[in-house]
């Protein structure tokens, strides 16, 4: 059976959901191994269901990242089909809906779960949120905390610095996330330094540069959300080390990344996967999306 393109699952990916239609440019950056994409097509040829999934890699369960069937050939068991293709292609481990590294969703939307509960599939009880704002009001000043300065990893040196503070503070998938969009373009990847020691970092971009991040994966929606017609960027993830937290230092980074988004011309912004909606909603983020984190 022919693999499919990735036009033809990207074009599948918006007739199965309109409502969050993907960066076709990130979409396809993201696609991986053709070996785990899982596919349907009917006798003309016409792409009709995907899957994709992830082994264990960094983590001791695998990942379905992606199920796609189109509408009017839903309720037909071509979902249900590729699962138990998956089950037995990955063989009996535990199966997680998303979260992956260089994840499409962090994990199914609402209407999304029964069609999983079905599956075996149950709510782990964690939620987590895509959060947007509005740039085109001015934002407080941007105040960097004394003996600190922000960099990017273009600057020599930075980038191991960084991807060492990462693996130590926040583990593997966020040390991925850094490197790639880093080999992408440093200057998509800010660093607060305090001396020669990391303070904390984010991953921001517009929806027009090399490394297409999570938090715009879905300009348009974004867009609607806001209310703007034109350019969109994001950021995340963003950290912090442990021992400054709690003294405005994330904040102060925090409005750093967006002044730097609003002053390279994004409308507006997002952050995904987060479940610290609070410490967002001071700074003007409102919640767009919503996903639900299961285990199977």
């Amino acid at each position: 059976m022919t693999p499919p393109t990735a036009a033809e699952l990207h074009a599948l990916w918006a007739a199965a959901w309109p409502e969050l239609v993907p960066h076709p440019r990130g979409f396809a950056d993201r696609l991986g191994d053709p070996a785990h994409l899982l596919h349907r097509r009917d006798p003309d040829g016409t792409l009709l269901a995907a899957l994709a999934l992830r082994p264990p890699e960094a983590y001791v369960h695998a990942h379905i990242r992606l199920l796609l069937v189109r509408p009017e050939f839903r309720r037909q068991g071509l979902g249900r089909s590729l699962m138990q293709e998956a089950r037995e292609h990955l063989g009996p481990v535990v199966l997680a809906l998303g979260e992956e590294r260089g994840h499409f969703l962090p994990g199914p939307t609402a209407p999304s779960v029964p069609f999983f509960e079905a599956l075996g599939f149950t709510l782990t009880g964690r939620e987590s949120v895509d959060m947007a704002c509005d740039l085109r009001p001015s934002l407080p000043s941007t105040v960097i905390p004394a003996g600190m300065r922000l960099t990017t990893t273009a600057e020599q040196g930075i980038l191991p610095t960084l991807l060492a503070f990462t693996e130590s503070v926040f583990g593997p998938r966020w040390t991925h996330d850094a490197g790639a969009v880093a080999a992408h373009d440093p200057s998509q990847v800010l660093v607060l330094m305090k001396g020669a020691q990391v303070a904390g970092f984010a991953l921001t971009g517009l929806e027009t540069d090399p490394a297409v991040l999570p938090s715009f994966f879905f300009p348009d929606a974004l867009r609607r959300a806001v209310g703007v017609t034109e350019l969109v960027g994001g950021l995340g993830p963003i950290g912090i080390d442990p021992e400054l937290r709690g003294g405005g230092v994330g904040s102060a980074l925090m409005v750093a990344a967006m002044t730097h988004l609003q002053t390279r011309g994004a409308q507006a912004m997002a952050i995904d996967w987060t479940g610290v909606a609070p410490f967002y909603e001071k700074l003007g983020f409102r919640e767009f999306v919503r996903y639900f984190h299961m285990r199977g």
